[in-house]
């Protein structure tokens, strides 16, 4: 038992001392984030990318049925043995011990590290400044003309909504690679196929569109939720098999993929998603006049999917299930010194802006 609680606490000091290193050193976390992160994910990436279903929705599942058994032998246990039961106790609890101590240090080493490394926007040479009005609305029209344009290019079923690509997961891949060619920092050893969760449904319910699982170094996507977001989603989450786990830094990251993919769908998706951001950074900023006027500008195919994907998520926000779930997102993402919480994500306006701002500077220079 003492030999347990020894490697637990070495298994915890370990994972705290790269956690805080990379804290305390911008020069640290780059060096693992480009150096050894690639090396230690290696492996299971490879690995468990042969499967064409999520390792870890069922690794988690297996967790949740151990825990269960590991309490029920502990308390039995400690009923039976009623002379020892501090020492029985405490000897079931170094197991538990010594899988925190693990689990802590494959987060740390996964996932942890890459929120305090240099900012994307610095390789893509964006500078990101406060923007203007017009800026943001200059933006958000080029989207607009953009997701018009690909709305023309997708499939689609009888009401209008988009239909999911055959080939979302090996598109998705071959987006990020491609992009890679473009950004030596998205370089890594392998991509693997992102995979769609088997119980998405469940994923609704807790407000998840996707999940990056460290552990089996996987990209997972809600399968239930609409078409119109699968693929900005996959490209989301494999953009953090990169090391880059910021999740506005995440957001553009997909972007730029979908974006300069070869996928008409892929394309719609990215520029959809972006436009959701974007139209939810206008508003505050316009009356309802000139937000409607704006908001006019979309075809009727890509405001019939933007009403339908709001219908979708609606039937789930209110749950207990997604409030709880949020609320831990949240206070997870602030405690990994993103101070916006889940409005997080929203600041890939920033970045969309900024790359606007570039390409049309070098076009009038």
């Amino acid at each position: 038992m003492k030999k347990r609680w020894i490697f637990a606490g070495a298994l915890t000091l370990l994972g705290l001392i790269l956690l805080v290193a990379s804290r305390v050193s911008v020069e640290f976390s780059d060096f693992y984030c480009q150096n050894i992160y690639p090396i230690v994910t290696f492996v299971p990436s490879f690995i468990w990318g042969f499967y064409p279903v999520s390792i870890g929705e069922f690794v988690l599942y297996l967790f949740i049925a151990a825990c269960l058994i590991m309490a029920a032998v502990t308390v039995v246990r400690v009923i039976k043995w009623r002379g020892e039961r501090v020492a029985v106790l405490l000897s079931c609890l170094s197991w538990y011990g010594v899988g925190a101590g693990l689990i802590f240090l494959l987060l740390t080493m996964n996932c942890l590290i890459g929120y305090n490394r240099t900012p994307f926007s610095s390789y893509s040479g964006l500078e990101l400044t406060s923007y203007s009005k017009e800026e943001l609305f200059a933006t958000t029209e080029e989207v607009i003309q953009q997701v018009n344009y690909y709305s023309q290019l997708i499939e689609t079923d009888e009401n209008g909504i988009c239909i999911e690509s055959r080939n979302i997961r090996a598109d998705s891949a071959n987006a990020m690679e491609k992009l890679a060619e473009k950004y030596e920092v998205l370089q890594i050893h392998y991509y693997p196929q992102p995979k769609p969760v088997l119980w998405s449904e469940g994923m609704s319910y807790l407000d998840l569109a996707g999940i990056y699982f460290p552990f089996t170094v996987e990209a997972n996507y809600n399968n239930h939720m609409p078409a119109s977001s699968k693929g900005f989603t996959a490209c989301h989450e494999l953009s953090h098999l990169t090391g880059f786990i910021r999740e506005d830094e995440a957001n553009f990251i997909a972007f730029l993929a979908c974006r300069e993919s070869y996928s008409p769908y892929l394309s719609y998706c990215g520029y959809l998603n972006a436009l959701v951001y974007l139209l939810n950074a206008c508003y505050p900023m316009c009356g309802d006049g000139e937000y409607a006027a704006l908001y006019a500008q979309l075809s009727n195919q890509v405001q019939t999917e933007l009403a339908y994907r709001s219908r979708y998520w609606d039937q789930y926000k209110d749950t207990v299930t997604a409030q709880v779930s949020s609320a831990a997102n949240d206070a997870y993402l602030k405690s990994n010194n993103q101070t916006d919480g889940t409005k997080s994500y929203g600041r890939v306006v920033d970045l969309l802006i900024a790359d606007y701002l570039a390409r049309h500077e070098a076009v009038t220079a």
